[in-house]
């Protein structure tokens, strides 16, 4: 819980300062990649997070390894976040800061489970109930998992709605085991 308060004030900070540059859109972007090259290279996820490495050694590989490749202001922040020893954060960080750049941009990620892969026009549907319920621009990330038997389990935020087969089978037990009692 510490870590998420510390990601998302590092982020914070680092919106802020976007937002006044009007770099919103391409800090998105670079920091965006530069978690995607952390997590293809594990041998750079090892040195990013040995506390025995020196943090100018780690500024001066980040440096090299994404020069010309990301704006000032992302390797300042890069390089501040290295030197106060919260690298190990970076992803976490790139979280925080895409849910407050999607919150000003009137952008809502919604997580839609299914156990077959979803037709268009029932993606489109369900885009239009939500951006009306919601007020907001949807951004779906759709992903099939065959153990929901059947149904939907749609994730906006905190909020989970669960319409899938394999949690009305459990409810359906749960109340067969209880009336029994």
């Amino acid at each position: 819980m510490a870590n998420q308060v510390v990601a998302r004030r590092y982020a914070q900070a680092l919106f802020d300062l976007a937002r006044d540059k009007g770099q919103i859109d391409q800090v998105d972007d670079e920091l965006g990649m530069v978690v995607s090259i952390i997590d293809a290279n594990p041998q750079l996820r090892t040195v990013l997070d040995d506390v025995l490495i020196p943090d100018e050694a780690k500024r001066n590989l980040v440096s090299k390894l994404l020069a010309g490749k990301v704006s000032d202001l992302v390797m300042n922040f890069l390089l501040m976040v290295i030197r106060k020893r919260r690298e190990s954060q970076i992803p976490a960080m790139y979280r925080s800061f895409l849910e407050l750049a999607n919150e000003a941009r009137g952008i809502v990620e919604v997580e839609v489970r299914s156990a077959t892969p979803l037709p268009d026009e029932t993606v489109r549907n369900l885009e239009a109930k939500l951006m009306k319920r919601l007020g907001k621009r949807i951004k779906f990330q759709t992903q099939v998992a065959p153990e929901l038997l059947g149904g939907l389990v749609v994730r906006v935020g905190d909020e989970l709605m669960d319409g899938s087969v394999k949690t009305r089978l459990q409810r359906m037990r749960e109340r067969l085991i209880h009336s029994k009692s």
